[in-house]
């Protein structure tokens, strides 16, 4: 099961500072090489460095498209790892990302149909802490408001939405968390056509002005977080990330979610194409 990260973690991996050599060098010579770009070396940087992401750094089998900015949660890590390694992140933070699934010594397996990574509690809560330094620094944050509304809003606002509308309905969200992982264990079931179609529609059959598809991702998302265990940690660290650079939107989208949830079919159907 493809594992997809947090906005708050995307966030900082795709983030990047390129640097062309020392300030003030200018060009290179005719026969000299171009120097090899600097990655962001702390967060701070890499937020700050969040528009000069180009193409992505994934292997082909990782990423089928990448659809730049406005692609979805595997799109935006994909990205960061041109400019972001997966090894800085795991050098800042207190202990690996996560206690189980087939993400295993330091290396992300992101080809997993039939599992998903557990995270480890410690290292959402070192996430939640560390990932937004902005939320207290006022110029910082000012830097970086033209980067979070073009990188970062549209899945911040997505991921939110989502989790509001399945934690207004526990009965639902357990019910598809059993179903989602028992077919996650019988290699026989077309999650397409059977599982997880339907998941588009769970902020409405108009998708509340959002990309279907995120919708869908959002909430398999969360559904796996409820079953780790950190759904509630990555909650508090999302409001924190809109609280910090996207208040307004943040206090009128809080409290019980409005429409029902959508309900499963008694029997399977081929999902229209959208």
């Amino acid at each position: 099961m493809r594992t997809l990260l947090p906005v708050t973690l995307v966030a900082v991996l795709s983030s990047s500072l390129a640097l062309a050599g020392e300030p003030g060098a200018g060009p290179p010579g005719p026969t000299q090489a171009a120097p090899t770009p600097r990655k962001a070396a702390t967060i701070a940087e890499a937020w700050r460095a969040l528009p000069t992401i180009t193409g992505h750094g994934c292997a082909d089998e990782d990423l089928i498209f990448d659809y730049g900015a406005g692609g979805g949660m595997r799109n935006f890590f994909c990205r960061a790892l041109t400019v972001f390694s997966w090894k800085t992140l795991l050098s800042l933070a207190p202990t690996a990302p996560f206690r189980a699934g087939p993400h295993q010594g330091g290396k992300l397996k992101l080809d997993s149909e039939r599992d998903f990574g557990r995270y480890d509690a410690r290292f959402v809560r070192w996430a939640v802490d560390n990932l937004i330094p902005a939320e207290n620094d006022g110029a910082l944050r000012a830097e970086t408001q033209a980067a979070y509304d073009a990188q970062v809003r549209t899945l911040a606002r997505t991921y939110w939405e989502v989790q509001r509308a399945i934690a207004s309905n526990p009965a639902w969200r357990t019910r598809e968390v059993n179903i989602y992982l028992r077919a996650a264990d019988d290699a026989s079931v077309k999650w397409d056509a059977s599982v997880i179609w339907f998941y588009h529609d769970v902020l409405g059959t108009d998708w509340g002005g959002y990309d279907p598809n995120h919708i869908r991702s959002a909430t398999m998302w969360w559904l796996r977080r409820t079953k780790d265990g950190t759904a509630a940690l990555w909650h508090g660290g999302l409001e924190k990330l809109l609280g910090t650079y996207d208040a307004a939107w943040l206090g009128a989208h809080r409290g019980p979610w409005p429409k029902k949830l959508p309900e499963r079919p008694r029997r399977a159907q081929a999902p229209e194409y959208r």
